[in-house]
């Protein structure tokens, strides 16, 4: 790992994947990009209070919010705890796009923090990590309260019959070295799967991931995502492991996504891999 993308809006809760990202940075002795796009606001040019002096005016509001963007950013990797990591600023602008921006930046893995969303704005909106997840090239780690020191030692991962899963896939840290050795299978009351096969078919899994030992459990709940948080309150986990197929448009509405379900409401920091 060698690129740790933190993307920011400089709320106070940049903090809490920042501290998460240092640390990794330290571990591997990776680089840190902290990202922040700035607003640039637009308004139709046929809209009837538009006039050139409007324009120049708002290109200078775009200007300042940049100049005391990039002081936000220096004042943050300023912190006395970060010495010896290097961490790089990056401005981008809503005129790129936040996703765009993101997937610009050659990360192996984008941490960021997150309050998650619930009730009519997780339907209406979602939030910024729901976005980041569906859109990312690289694993995702959503961090969702401050955390001194990270280094999980009880990591579950919550797995799926999917034969996409035994693909060769890009893990941002040594997961299997921390403990990714401790699986749950949430049985629901319309899945017909009988627990046999279940454990038939991680075992395949595990052999073809080369895991060993490692221990499943079948954990029943009347939703996936329910499930899965819990399960990691049950057994006192402190980190989540997640694999997605990053749905969009049409599919994503109907079908939605057991990750980013449990990334808005988890207390966990959620590590998000695409399947």
């Amino acid at each position: 790992m060698k690129t740790i993308l933190v993307p920011t809006d400089l709320s106070l809760s940049t903090q809490y994947a920042l501290d998460v990202a240092v640390s990794l940075a330290r571990t591997y002795q990776a680089e840190l990009i902290l990202l922040h796009t700035v607003l640039y606001e637009l308004i139709p040019q046929a809209a009837a209070e538009y006039s050139p002096e409007l324009s120049v005016a708002m290109a200078e509001n775009y200007q300042d919010a940049r100049k005391e963007a990039e002081a936000a950013l220096r004042k943050l990797i300023a912190n006395p705890r970060y010495a010896g990591v290097t961490i790089k600023p990056k401005l981008g602008s809503n005129f790129d796009g936040l996703i765009r921006c993101i997937n610009e930046q050659p990360a192996d893995l984008i941490v960021l923090a997150s309050k998650g969303a619930s009730g009519l704005m997780e339907w209406l909106e979602g939030s910024h990590a729901e976005l980041i997840v569906r859109h990312a090239n690289c694993p995702v780690l959503v961090v969702k309260q401050p955390i001194s020191h990270f280094q999980p030692n009880h990591i579950v991962c919550a797995i799926d019959i999917d034969e996409k899963l035994k693909e060769s896939h890009s893990e941002p840290f040594l997961l299997t070295d921390q403990g990714l050795r401790h699986f749950v299978y949430v049985l629901t009351p319309s899945d017909s799967r009988q627990p046999e096969g279940i454990r038939q078919w991680v075992a395949d899994y595990a052999l073809a991931k080369g895991i060993s030992p490692y221990t499943l459990d079948i954990w029943h709940d009347k939703t996936v995502p329910a499930g899965i948080i819990k399960y990691a309150e049950d057994v006192n986990a402190d980190m989540i492991v997640l694999y997605t197929h990053g749905y969009k448009g049409l599919r994503h509405w109907i079908e939605g996504s057991v990750a980013e379900d449990v990334l808005n409401h988890a207390n966990q920091p959620v590590l998000i891999l695409r399947a």
